[in-house]
């Protein structure tokens, strides 16, 4: 659910906050006074585009933040899989613009435009003019139906996508083969056998790389280290021992007069021995420094061998031995070029036939989700109004496999008794779309799992009975979302369980968008003023608290 919206130095807006509940929330407002400004505000955090000619005039930064509150189990899991996690149940999205750049964040990290919008399609359905008309296009059809579908045909769906692509990979690879002539198919054969040798003769070792890296520190290093070996040798010398041995020699000799300086001894020797220990040691590791300039040189030029063959064939030595293999595959099959080819053909046919079986299955399945559609959808468009409505979604199949299947998916529609059924291109009117698209929501809002729906010029074209009709959907809606509806009509306004009042004044000579929600009484008021000529009478209130009566039932 959108919790908070909250919008800054965006075109009239100077600054605006709504704290957005669950249920119906509607924004009502004069024409001109930003109604569009909020939606297209709302867009511009969902990852839509925009520049600096959205800021208000004279500011050089804006802002958009929207706050979802996350609850839903299958949610959670979904954005999981995109790695977002939310914080404390809260997701965040903000959009900060100004002159130089544009930024998106999402919970304070920066993110995409393309990602934010992977994440906002699971959060927020916006429906405006544009989603209306997209009815208009058929081949937004196939996936209306398929949306509203049970489990038989998403299981359906799915076995013949898993087949479409096994037999779409396979006649791609056929393809690849049978292209060219054979000069073109020797000249190949010629250069991967190059490569292939290449990299055989490479004789390439995983993890060589590295020890290579770590042999030409030692060998860079080598100097220095044996500067470094032999000054400590020279320390050690044997006066050194000399020294240790004369103090023991010394302290032996009065350890009959005085029995305690046996430990003193004791300590002297283990010194001896220690110090010996490390002049040994120091002298082996001398001697082991390897300042051979010629090796270093060869460690150098492998390095550099390594380097260029990952150019060439990957980023690593895995890479490479991965390209070896992928190489001799590829050279076998030319090789073999008639052999593989008349096997491939073979294995595609057999591929074609289970595929034209799960396209069937799916057909049969689509027919009979295409039944239920189009009884609910007349169900639903007689609550809207069509009281005369015939609705038809024709499947029918076609000759080629895509996808999403061998159907093609249309919507026909007849609004008047008597008149045949019409692709709704040409039939319906904006306002008649509107509802069409509504009643679709209204199916599909029990299984589409989105927690926000966002309604603009839901109303386009409506009035009287059909507003009233439209209403009573919208607030059936709103029992199991988060609607929030763009509305200029007191029949739909009335239905409101949050009202939000968007108004345009002027402060310092420039124009200024202010959002704040009404009481019941100003909703009242605001009501009034809809269904009246601008004037607030007593007669106009009184029929604002029947109409908010009859459309706005207590729960």
């Amino acid at each position: 659910m959108l919790e908070y919206l909250h919008v800054k130095n965006i075109a009239l807006i100077k600054e605006a906050e709504l704290a957005l509940s669950d249920g119906l929330n509607i924004l009502s407002g004069e024409t001109g006074a930003g109604k569009s400004i909020l939606l297209g505000s709302l867009g511009l955090a969902l990852g839509e585009r925009g520049g600096t000619d959205l800021l208000r005039t004279g500011e050089s930064e804006g802002l958009v933040e929207l706050v979802f509150s996350i609850e839903d189990p299958k949610l959670l899991e979904k954005l999981s899989e995109l790695e977002v996690e939310p914080e404390e149940g809260k997701l965040i999205l903000s959009r900060k613009i100004s002159e130089k750049r544009s930024v998106l964040r999402l919970n304070s990290e920066t993110v995409s435009a393309s990602f934010v919008r992977k994440i906002s399609s699971l959060l927020l359905d916006i429906h405006g003019q544009h989603e209306h008309q997209s009815l208009l296009s058929e081949e937004n059809h196939l996936p209306v139906l398929d949306g509203f579908s049970g489990k038989s045909l998403d299981e359906a769906l799915s076995e013949y996508r898993s087949r479409y692509e096994e037999y779409r990979v396979l006649k791609e690879k056929i393809r690849s083969l049978g292209g060219g002539d054979d000069e073109e198919r020797k000249n190949r054969l010629d250069f991967l056998e190059f490569q292939i040798s290449e990299i055989e003769k490479a004789e390439i070792r995983i993890g060589e790389e590295d020890a290579l890296t770590e042999e030409q520190k030692k060998l860079a290093s080598a100097s220095t280290i044996e500067a470094g070996l032999s000054e400590a040798l020279d320390a050690l010398s044997e006066h050194a021992l000399e020294s240790v041995s004369s103090a023991i020699r010394a302290v032996q000799g009065l350890t009959s007069a005085d029995p305690g300086l046996r430990s003193l001894v004791s300590e002297l020797l283990d010194i001896e021995s220690l110090l010996q220990d490390a002049r040994d040691d120091t002298s082996e590791r001398l001697l082991s420094v390897d300042t051979d300039e010629e090796k270093r040189n060869a460690v150098e030029e492998r390095l550099n061998f390594l380097s260029r063959m990952k150019r060439r064939y990957g980023g690593s030595e895995e890479a490479i031995l991965s390209s070896l293999d992928r190489l001799r595959n590829e050279y076998d099959t030319l090789k073999n070029f008639d052999e593989n080819k008349e096997q491939l053909l073979e294995k595609l046919s057999v591929l074609r036939k289970k595929l034209i079986e799960s396209a069937h299955i799916l057909h049969e399945e689509r027919v009979k989700a295409a039944a239920d559609f189009e009884r609910e959808m007349t169900k639903s468009l007689q609550d809207l109004n069509f009281m005369q409505v015939v609705f038809k979604a024709e499947v029918t199949k076609t000759s080629r496999f895509t996808k999403s299947g061998a159907d093609e998916v249309r919507f026909l529609i007849s609004t008047n008794p008597g008149e045949p059924v019409k692709p709704l291109s040409k039939v319906a009117s904006g306002g008649e779309l509107s509802r069409i698209m509504l009643a679709i929501k209204t199916l599909s809002a029990d299984t589409d799992r989105i927690g926000t729906l966002v309604f603009d010029e839901i109303d386009s074209g409506i009035s009287g009975k059909t507003a009233a009709a439209v209403s009573r959907k919208l607030r059936l809606i709103a029992k199991n979302h988060q609607v929030i509806c763009i509305s200029h009509l007191p029949q739909i306004v009335a239905a409101a369980d949050h009202h939000f009042l968007i108004e345009k004044n002027e402060e310092e000579g420039s124009a200024v968008t202010h959002v704040e929600e009404l009481s019941e009484e100003d909703s009242i008021r605001e009501l009034a003023r809809l269904l009246g000529t601008g004037e607030t009478t007593e007669a106009g209130l009184q029929n604002a608290r029947e109409m908010k009566k009859v459309l706005k039932p207590v729960k």
